[in-house]
């Protein structure tokens, strides 16, 4: 059964033995758990989930799930080393490291295993690292370009808003990414990645979001955007090409 609407009051952190003993109910006995979150760090609340990596020695694939336990939601990605290993890859690649934060923040439960410190240590040179730069920005140029237009000539409130939302999220994504920041994560990681980056950007960014909808001028969000844009090549209008894969093909009959 699941808990009733939570407060917001602190509630003790759940112990290293009932968060394993849950998830060896649920999965049986893990090599080990990354935990981290607002209850690792002591400062959870009653509304606040368990988040954890179970590492299992072998599954067939990576999942994610919920279930509650002794009173509290755990919120659970279950991997093995392997599959853990690819998706943080995987997600450096694009720019993000949300899987890497997690496991460089975690504690290892229980401790002393070889395969969790590898891990961490592959966790904390991605977040070292950065995000590496892609050979070339005419998607992300294409599409500032077109959403900069778009929001130059409409004259509709509700439309206006959600094209401002949707260059807001890019363009703070490619100031972050364009200086080599990696992407905490969507949302309001998203604000937090940014303003621990570059504070002053975030602020001017956010004046702009916060004029737009409490007057409907868009210039300063338009010229935020138009400075990220230049960041990364300028507008990009004609002489744009992109080639979907060959195998994006489905006979009539």
């Amino acid at each position: 059964m699941l808990r009733p609407v939570p407060s917001t009051s602190y509630v003790e952190p759940p112990d290293s033995q009932m968060i394993l003993n849950a998830v060896a109910g649920r999965y049986g006995h893990p090599l080990f758990c990354f935990f981290f979150g607002s209850h690792a760090s002591g400062k959870g609340d009653a509304g606040s989930d368990v988040d954890l990596i179970a590492v299992l020695s072998r599954v067939d694939n990576a999942y994610r799930e919920t279930f509650s336990s002794d009173g509290f939601l755990f919120d659970v990605q279950v991997h093995d080393p392997e599959t853990l290993h690819y998706m943080m890859r995987m997600e450096q690649q694009n720019g993000v490291a949300i899987l890497a934060g997690e496991v460089d923040e975690a504690r290892v439960l229980p401790t002393g295993s070889d395969a969790a410190l590898e891990l961490k240590e592959v966790a904390h040179r991605i977040m070292a690292s950065g995000s590496p730069l892609p050979r070339n920005w005419d998607v992300q140029r294409r599409y500032l370009s077109s959403v900069l237009s778009d929001l130059e000539r409409c004259t509709d409130v509700d439309e206006q808003q959600v094209l401002a939302m949707s260059l807001y999220f890019r363009m703070m994504e490619l100031y972050l990414r364009r200086h080599g920041q990696l992407l905490a994560g969507p949302g309001r990681h998203l604000v937090r990645s940014v303003r621990r980056f570059d504070a002053s950007f975030c602020d001017r960014a956010q004046a702009a979001l916060a004029r737009l909808f409490r007057e409907g001028s868009s210039s300063m969000l338009i010229d935020v955007g138009r400075d990220v844009l230049d960041l990364i090549g300028g507008p990009l209008t004609t002489g744009f090409r992109m080639d979907y894969p060959k195998e994006f093909r489905l006979p009539l009959l």
